[in-house]
């Protein structure tokens, strides 16, 4: 089965451009040209009563007529902050392992921000075939993305059926800690005929943004476009499972 894959951090729909919220049609509009078929979302708000930040997920899957679920991370000042699927297929056994804060170990820094992190799963069918999708946006400080790296390999050691990972993980392909998911799949963007970088997106410096595929998965195609709607470019693969 073939299908086109994405991983997108939003910026809680913050327009890159204009540095104001409300990038939500703008984002439809660009995943319906990418023509996806599954997409994990990134940094993603529900805050009722606001337009803008209510809903940000199913609103961009309601414009394009598709299934989503929202996973979330931690609680905001009247509503929730996390991650999402959205499909254009059914989507089934839809789940969230939390990524609890831990302490910071005594040598690491103090990050920008810390808090709290999770990984999503769901059984998406595909013309009648299951592909099992995982996503996550780990955290920024050493021992946060141990411990994210940690509970996501236990994870992915316990599926029995073809999946993929993605999402934003902060860290750069040749960090130690991601070592585990490496030795455990496929980075998509090895397909690529020079690498590429998804952050910042108008003058990306670093690749933190990742695609990645379980055994026996075959990466037909792969690509980071350029795309201003967020701080981040998108990157998608194109699979056969």
């Amino acid at each position: 089965m073939r299908c086109k894959i994405m991983t997108y951090n939003i910026q809680s729909c913050n327009d890159f451009q204009t540095h104001t919220l409300g990038s939500q049609e703008k984002l439809a509009a660009y995943l319906r040209e990418q023509d996806a078929d599954v997409v994990v979302l990134n940094e993603v708000r529900d805050i009722p009563g606001n337009p803008l930040t209510e809903d940000q997920a199913g609103t961009i899957a309601r414009s394009l007529g598709w299934n989503y679920y929202f996973a979330k991370a931690i609680d905001l000042p009247g509503g929730i902050y996390g991650n999402a699927i959205l499909s254009r297929h059914p989507i089934h056994n839809f789940s969230v392992t939390p990524i609890p804060l831990k302490e910071l170990k005594p040598d690491e820094e103090q990050p920008r921000w810390r808090e709290a992190r999770c990984v999503l799963r769901a059984e998406v069918e595909i013309n009648g075939e299951i592909l099992v999708v995982f996503g996550s946006h780990f955290g920024l400080s050493r021992g946060e993305q141990e411990y994210a790296v940690e509970i996501t390999s236990a994870l992915l050691d316990a599926e029995d059926k073809p999946h993929v990972f993605m999402g934003d993980l902060n860290m750069e392909p040749d960090h130690p800690a991601l070592a585990p998911i490496f030795a455990r799949m496929q980075d998509t963007a090895a397909v690529m005929a020079e690498p590429k970088l998804s952050h910042i997106s108008d003058e990306p410096t670093v690749k933190i943004d990742y695609v990645f595929v379980s055994e026996g998965i075959r990466v037909l195609d792969a690509d980071i476009p350029a795309s201003l709607i967020s701080d981040h470019r998108p990157h998608w693969a194109i699979i056969e499972f």
